[in-house]
């Protein structure tokens, strides 16, 4: 089944869960409170093992890709030189940076006007999205890290299409392109 699709049932699935239990009523809010906040405190230490196990294994491959400098524009790039292990670091922190936000985010939303559905949504599709990161799956479920798992790792695009970054073999037959083209 297509992904997306998954994520709809599964959330047209998890609302009627709620309506079925009532999760609305007071005496559940704090059962979805905790829930909600377990499910963080998860992911949280689930990349904490992850940083330490990339931190332990410092692989020093080195790794060349090209990015885009403005997500909206891939017409700026620019080459980007590390090693994986500073990939990993990088894309750890950078998960732990979405998280607080929609931690921040869903507070605001709770605090301000009440909402629990989100809250709830969030304690079950969380581990779901959790368990589809790929450093979770190359660094805790042991996935080898070749084919769509091969760094660097496709980025979502926020308008639906995924951009895979570009990788020094790619580079290089470009280059020879332009460098013809030149010479034509």
């Amino acid at each position: 089944m297509h992904p997306a699709v998954l994520n709809l049932v599964l959330t047209l699935g998890l609302m009627q869960v709620a309506n079925f239990f009532k999760i609305d009523k007071e005496e559940n809010v704090n059962m979805i409170r905790i829930a909600y906040g377990v499910m963080q405190a998860i992911s949280f230490a689930a990349l904490l093992v992850i940083w330490r196990k990339v931190v332990a294994i410092n692989d020093r491959s080195p790794l060349v890709f090209v990015e885009s400098k403005n997500p909206l524009d891939r017409t700026e790039t620019e080459t980007v030189r590390m090693t994986v292990r500073d990939y990993d670091v990088q894309k750890i922190l950078e998960t732990a940076r979405s998280q607080a936000i929609a931690i921040a985010i869903m507070g605001f939303m709770h605090y301000k006007w009440g909402y629990i559905r989100p809250l709830f949504l969030q304690a079950v599709l969380g581990l779901k999205g959790m368990y589809q990161q790929n450093l979770v799956k190359v660094h805790l479920l042991g996935e080898p890290a070749t084919g769509g798992l091969a760094r660097p790792w496709k980025t979502a695009s926020p308008f639906g299409e995924t951009v895979k970054p570009t990788t020094e073999k790619a580079l290089k037959a470009e280059q020879r392109k332009a460098a013809k083209k030149k010479g034509l």
